[in-house]
């Protein structure tokens, strides 16, 4: 009879668990992902990256890219032109080194690392890009 009840609340234990998990949207997961390459790129010791603030803030930079591949999509934009796009953005004019600012209370600084930090948000935002093309959630 034990045996049975501890089943049951491991089994209840388990649901609840993963009734608490919501999965994360293309969007969401690249912004954290790019937000912990940055801060792992960062290598000031006196400062420390808020991740959770970092990717909130970085969320709308990403839905854009999300957006455009799911407007291309429907606009019916086949791969290699889609392709073509992406290589757009590979462009040193698209999104300049000189442009990179780092944020600490509330003052904007110029980045540590401009090229790394550009490096980063690129290839994450054309994987978002891709997953919008792609229609993936």
């Amino acid at each position: 009879m034990p045996s049975k009840r501890y089943r049951s609340i491991t089994l209840l234990a388990t649901l609840l668990l993963c009734a608490c998990t919501a999965s994360q949207s293309s969007v969401e997961r690249h912004a954290r992902h790019a937000t912990y390459q940055l801060a792992n790129a960062h290598f000031d010791p006196n400062t420390q990256t808020n991740i959770s603030k970092s990717a909130k803030t970085a969320i709308p930079f990403f839905e854009q890219f999300y957006q455009a591949g799911k407007k291309d999509r429907q606009d019916g934009l086949t791969r290699e032109q889609a392709q073509q796009r992406v290589n757009g953005f590979r462009s040193p004019d698209f999104l300049p080194e000189s442009e990179q600012k780092a944020m600490m209370f509330n003052q904007s600084y110029t980045a540590d690392s401009p090229k790394k930090q550009r490096e980063i948000l690129l290839e994450n935002a054309i994987a978002t890009y891709w997953d919008g093309y792609d229609g993936k959630p």
